[in-house]
């Protein structure tokens, strides 16, 4: 029971951002869309799927896009929301790379026979990434997250943006 109540308290917090959104003020940066990621990583080891917004620029070249995780795998279920910022970079190209940052929070539920417990965790990813344009309202992306702290140690991503 509280891993849902958690896993709907996460949803809540990863949508707030869209439903605040829908007010008119012209000072807030307009939600460009919304996707979907699917990655591996490591310690511990899992499968990892979510979905993320990309909020806008909330100043040039520098994008507000949280993301929520859910990964399984080696004995853990993890439920993690990161609030992240990319910073991307002015390139001439079809290939736009970006870095970044983001605060993490999240559940670990650890599976180890008898003995179950679940942590909760704070953590900081380093981002970086590369995305390009597959059709005029799609962004296809991959990315490398680092993790600070109690979180992922590193992760591997592809996703889409619509």
């Amino acid at each position: 029971m509280r891993f849902t109540q958690v896993l709907m308290l996460s949803l809540f917090l990863a949508c707030a951002p869209v439903w605040a959104q829908t007010t008119a003020d012209p000072s807030k940066p307009k939600m460009r869309g919304w996707g979907l990621r699917v990655g591996l990583a490591d310690d511990p080891d899992q499968l990892v799927a979510g979905v993320h917004f990309d909020l806008g620029e909330i100043v040039e070249h520098l994008r507000l896009q949280p993301n929520i995780e859910l990964g399984v795998g080696d004995d853990h279920t993890t439920l993690f929301a990161t609030g992240a910022l990319h910073y991307r970079f002015d390139v001439k190209a079809q290939l736009r790379l970006y870095a970044g940052a983001g605060v993490t929070l999240g559940f670990i539920d650890h599976d180890h026979g008898n003995n179950d417990d679940t942590d909760f965790e704070i953590g900081l990813k380093v981002i970086g990434g590369i995305e390009w344009q597959l059709k005029k309202a799609q962004d296809f992306f991959l990315e490398l997250n680092l993790g600070v702290g109690d979180i992922h140690d590193a992760q591997v991503l592809v996703g889409w943006t619509f």
